[in-house]
């Protein structure tokens, strides 16, 4: 199964984001994404910045199942966004 999320804004706010999306998947994509979860907000509470008004979390992940999780895959971007939040 696979999942893909996007998030722009405050880093507190796309670390709620994250959590929140765990409630809206099921089944293997549900089981890998909460298995990295911990890790995504950790990475995004670790970036931030007094001039930079977001960041921005681009992720996706993919395992493959015959009964249980033989391999997985993650991907993961996270930026700074610098300029004017409105």
């Amino acid at each position: 199964m696979s999942w893909s999320v996007v998030f722009i804004g405050k880093p507190e706010n796309v670390a709620a984001a994250l959590n929140e999306q765990s409630e809206k998947l099921d089944g293997a994509s549900k089981v890998e994404y909460d298995a990295a979860l911990p890790h995504l907000v950790g990475i995004v509470e670790q970036n931030f910045g007094e001039n930079s008004p977001a960041v921005k979390i681009t992720a996706n992940g993919h395992g493959y199942t015959n009964g249980e999780q033989s391999s997985r895959q993650l991907t993961v971007s996270i930026e700074l966004m610098y300029g004017t939040l409105v």
